[in-house]
């Protein structure tokens, strides 16, 4: 085996063990169902939970660790292709599956709302609450009685899931949705891999930076988010556009919207990239109206199969009510009203509104003007900028709607070291329960950090110089076959 191909295997090694440490660490720390007793349920201080804690923190570190290291060694040209990064991305998620959501617990909000499908309720009218159940017992507060924000082919997924496994099996269906995050993730890396193949970037880079990503290992596995789904069929459809299969494109796009909405971004830009590739006005007039047909004939069977009407168009506006912590321009807006009411120049609720509706303008701005650059750009850096800057709300996983399809086209730049870092900052946003950081959960997290940052210092191979011939090369070189 080549010094290139021992340097990788220590590295998937390294990230799997990393992956172990933070699926095990999830039954302290994670965002566990009711029903698992309190020392393990998390109760902030008890013993059993800062050593979940520690655990995870220790695995982050390891999988980041492996991450930044992979990454430098497929930039160099050190790892020998996409192989490496594909047997590391399994090797680093399948250990997440058995274990509890992590980062959040948006997931049994999912599953409640299939299961009220499935009762033949319309979830975009009803909250989790009207379900009841175990289910509806592990919603979070706040989404208590929220309409479903997401698409009619997430609802019917978790549907299936819940239809399944049933309403009293909450490990069951949330391990049923990870099945599902999977299949996206699979899907993903199959369109990535070609994506990045057709543009010259290279495929081992497109996979690392988009589908090893830590934030996709940490919240589309982890968290079981329909990201990975939305992302799967997003990144299809954008292949399909490349590839000049644009009816096909347009349907597996629509599929992506009837997720999550923001693929729609992905669509226009598509679109109007297959539309500039026409020579002539009429032309480009007939290829927009095909594009524009099967998009509305895609939607109205989606809709039609799915079952669940037309309300998520109305519900859509639901994730930008709630206060997360990179919501500009909810912060804006709180800090507007502040003002506003302490000089008696309005309320503070009307700032708000007024903030949200900048926010919401800017949004449609910035993707009209990535839409138009599209035909110079390519649409995966037009999707990905489009999406970056248009983000009302910024959850941590939000950010995957842009790295993804930047991943396809410009994984380079995702590669440097201030990239990188971003990367691991969003990662350290939310805590592995989908809570912010307190006072004894950061002791933990620290302390596990700190001891897997010591056992890779310790246990990390290095490379001793030997002489070869009056020159010093590394020991790995000098025993490799020539």
């Amino acid at each position: 085996m080549s010094a290139a191909g021992i340097t990788v295997r220590g590295e998937v090694l390294l990230g799997t063990l990393g992956s172990v440490l933070l699926g095990a660490g999830g039954w302290g720390s994670g965002a566990l169902p009711g029903g698992v007793p309190d020392g393990l349920w998390g109760r902030h201080g008890t013993p059993l939970m800062c050593v979940g804690v520690a655990l995870s923190y220790a695995g982050l570190v390891l999988l980041v660790i492996a991450w930044w290291r992979l990454g430098t060694r497929v930039a160099d040209g050190t790892a020998a292709g996409w192989r490496e990064s594909y047997t590391a991305l399994w090797c680093w998620a399948l250990p997440l599956v058995p274990g509890p959501l992590l980062g959040s617990s948006d997931a049994y909000s999912y599953l409640a709302q299939g299961a009220l499908a499935g009762r033949g309720r319309d979830v975009y009218v009803l909250g989790p609450a009207a379900l009841g159940g175990p289910l509806a017992a592990n919603v979070p507060g706040m989404w208590h009685d929220t309409p479903a924000p997401y698409g009619p082919l997430s609802v019917a997924a978790a549907r299936a899931v819940v239809a399944v496994t049933g309403e009293h099996h909450v490990v069951a269906a949330t391990v049923g949705l990870r099945l599902v995050a999977l299949a996206g993730l699979g899907l993903m890396v199959w369109a990535l891999r070609r994506l990045a193949a057709a543009s010259g970037s290279g495929a081992a880079g497109a996979l690392w930076a988009g589908a090893l990503n830590p934030l996709v290992l940490l919240h589309l596995v982890g968290g079981a988010h329909n990201e990975a789904l939305m992302l799967g069929l997003m990144t299809a459809g954008l292949l399909a556009f490349g590839r000049g299969r644009w009816a096909v494109g347009t349907v597996v796009l629509t599929a992506a919207v009837l997720v999550k909405a923001p693929a729609g971004v992905a669509l226009l830009c598509a679109a109007a990239v297959a539309v500039a590739g026409r020579s002539g006005a009429w032309p480009r007039v007939r290829q927009a109206a095909g594009i524009a047909g099967v998009a509305v004939a895609a939607l109205v069977a989606g809709v039609a199969v799915c079952g669940q009407g037309w309300g998520w168009l109305w519900t859509l506006r639901t994730p930008a009510e709630v206060r997360t912590l990179l919501s500009l321009s909810t912060d804006a807006g709180r800090l507007l009203g502040w003002l506003a009411e302490g000089l008696g120049w309005g309320t503070a609720a009307g700032a708000m509104t007024a903030a949200r509706l900048a926010g919401l303008l800017v949004g449609l701005a910035a993707v009209g003007y990535w839409v138009r650059c599209a035909p110079e750009v390519g649409a995966e850096r037009a999707t990905g900028l489009a999406l970056v800057a248009s983000a009302p709300v910024v959850q941590p996983w939000y950010v995957l709607w842009a790295v993804v399809p930047l991943a396809a086209v410009s994984w380079r730049r995702l590669g440097r070291s201030g990239a990188k870092a971003a990367m691991v900052g969003l990662m350290l946003v939310v805590m592995p329960s989908g809570h912010g950081p307190t006072w004894t959960s950061g002791i933990a997290a620290a302390v596990g950090a700190a001891a897997a940052v010591a056992a890779v210092a310790r246990w990390a191979p290095r490379e001793r110089p030997v002489r070869e011939r009056g020159a010093v090369v590394p020991r790995a070189a000098a025993k490799a076959p020539r």
